[in-house]
């Protein structure tokens, strides 16, 4: 009985590691051929079966055996962004990848001067890694310009307000310099009072009041001293925060011209794995028909 049993796990044993082997050789071919259908078929199964609803989508988990090639991912990303990257210059003609690292790509908007790092791409799982905050400036400036409204105009306008308030801050020194000279004579007549008892607490105030005034003038005479800097650095940021409304022009204008709209965009990022696949499917049946 015990011979038994040991001869019947060997035999299941044996064939669980003949399939190991089968995987890593089909895999291989797969590679060599440059089957990249067939690559991710073998990578992830049962996405492969569901999402695509091929013949095999019966409903059954598959057996997943990429954990024996799960340390070669960079490897096998690398490879695979050969022909993914193709499609994606045609699909989205305004995307640019830069492999900062085996098998993985920066996404850049735009070749055009100052263009963004947009986020990553991800060819074994065929998704883009958007960087949330530049997708939200996107998405933000798609929305309010139904409004006819722009992602930096409050700040533009703050900062513009502040600039013109510096400036008029700059225009009245004259005025602040008459207005201390007369605080000056003031606090003068002030100090050479002798008042009786009764009156020595009004002449106080009045002199801690005059001085009030001429320490806020004084601070507003030092904010001006520096207000032509401070002018300069606002419209230093004002010129930066017009050069960013110019490149979500630009982008807006490159996801119109590719998908009509910015829900089109997004519904194709959301379906990227299957249409790509269905892509290499078509390729493949074409090479097969020639």
């Amino acid at each position: 009985m015990e011979t038994d049993q040991f001869s019947q796990n060997d035999t299941l044993l044996s064939k669980a590691l003949k399939e190991k082997v089968q995987y890593l050789n089909d895999l291989n071919d797969s590679v060599k051929n440059g089957d990249d259908l067939r690559i991710y078929q073998l990578m992830d199964p049962n996405r492969y079966a569901n999402e695509l609803a091929t013949d095999q989508a019966t409903g059954d988990t598959q057996v997943d055996y990429f954990g024996l090639a799960s340390d070669l991912t960079a490897e096998l990303s690398h490879h695979l962004s050969n022909k993914l990257i193709d499609y994606l210059g045609v699909t989205y003609p305004f995307f640019y990848y830069h492999e900062y690292e085996l098998g993985k790509f920066q996404v850049y908007f735009g070749n055009w001067w100052d263009h963004r790092m947009f986020g990553e791409l991800d060819p074994i799982n065929i998704r883009f890694n958007f960087d949330d905050n530049e997708y939200h400036i996107l998405a933000q400036s798609f929305q309010l310009e139904a409004e006819n409204r722009r992602v930096n105009d409050a700040a533009m306008q703050k900062l513009g307000d502040e600039n013109e308030r510096i400036t008029k801050l700059i225009n009245e020194q004259d005025q602040r310099d008459r207005r201390k000279e007369e605080i000056r004579q003031q606090l003068k007549e002030n100090q050479e009072k002798s008042p009786m008892p009764w009156e020595a607490g009004k002449v106080k105030e009045e002199r801690q009041r005059l001085n009030d005034e001429m320490l806020k003038l004084t601070q507003v005479d030092e904010e001006a001293a520096s207000g032509r800097s401070t002018i300069k650095q606002n419209e230093n940021k004002i010129l930066a925060l017009s050069k960013e409304e110019t490149i979500l022009s630009l982008e807006k204008q490159n996801i119109r011209a590719t998908f009509g709209s910015f829900e089109a965009f997004i519904e194709n990022n959301n379906q990227l794995y299957v249409k790509y696949l269905q892509n290499l499917a078509q390729e493949s049946q074409v090479s097969d028909g020639e």
